[in-house]
Formats: structure tokens, C-alpha cells, sequence
């Protein structure tokens, strides 16, 4: 009983920061159109969002290239894991420095925003992208 209870308890707390949901294999980069009326994209297993696009892009077609661009070889960009205002996060930036994507939300410890981070990693090759844009 114990050990189910502990499980369960362990289940509960990856799914929280993310990592049960990283490592199902089913992660898609939406395509979205935000406020400004700018293309932006979302890293999503299922209903819950795991990461987000440091920046809004004018042009869909350069949206989409970017997550092509995690789906073909995200090992060219870099994760650097962060202490914020509500515990740890990660960003990812590119070899210029900027900051392409970031994490979703928070997480208690820098481990758990190191272990989300290294999820993404191993599963954005296998993420669809999904544009659900009106046409533009």
C-alpha cells in the first residue's frame, strides 16, 4: 500500500512540472496568433502547455520555421535553467543568445526545471506542428 501511495505521489509531481507530459511522445508545436496580431508558437502535450516562443513573429512562415527548426535538431540550442519569482524555469536560446522559447511555469527546484528542460529535449523530434492560424 505504501508503495502505491508513493507512486502515485511521484506520478502527481512529474505531471506538475511537466514531465509526464514531456515524455508521452504526443508533444505538438501550435501555431498561434496572439493579441498583436503576431504569429507565435506553443510546445503542448494534450490540453497543458509546456513551453512558449520568446518572441512573436511577424510572418507564419518564420513561426514555422522555427519549430521545424526543434523538430529537425533542437540540440543546437541551448537550455539554461534560471532562478525566478516563483522558483525555477528554463529558457532556450540560440547561439546568438536570444531567447527562443521558455518554460511554460515554474518549478520548486532547479533538478525538476533541469529535468523538464531534458524531457523537451528527447521529445521535440517527435512533436507535429499544428498550425491553427486563419489563413494569412
Amino acid at each position: 500500500m505504501f508503495t502505491r501511495r508513493v507512486f502515485f505521489a511521484v506520478l502527481a509531481a512529474a505531471a506538475t512540472t511537466g514531465l509526464a507530459a514531456a515524455d508521452d511522445g504526443k508533444m505538438t508545436f501550435e501555431i498561434y496568433t496572439d493579441k498583436s496580431n503576431e504569429f507565435r508558437w506553443r510546445l503542448k502535450d494534450g490540453d497543458k502547455s509546456l513551453a512558449t516562443s520568446g518572441q512573436g513573429y511577424a510572418k507564419k512562415a518564420d513561426c514555422k520555421k522555427m519549430c521545424d527548426n526543434f523538430v529537425k535538431d533542437i540540440s543546437k540550442y541551448t537550455f539554461e535553467v534560471y532562478e525566478s519569482k516563483d522558483g525555477y524555469r528554463w529558457r532556450l536560446n540560440a547561439k546568438n543568445g536570444n531567447n527562443v522559447g521558455s518554460s511554460s511555469g515554474g518549478f520548486k527546484t532547479k533538478a525538476d526545471a533541469q529535468k523538464a528542460a531534458d524531457a523537451i529535449k528527447a521529445g521535440a523530434k517527435n512533436a507535429k506542428v499544428v498550425d491553427t492560424t486563419a489563413k494569412k
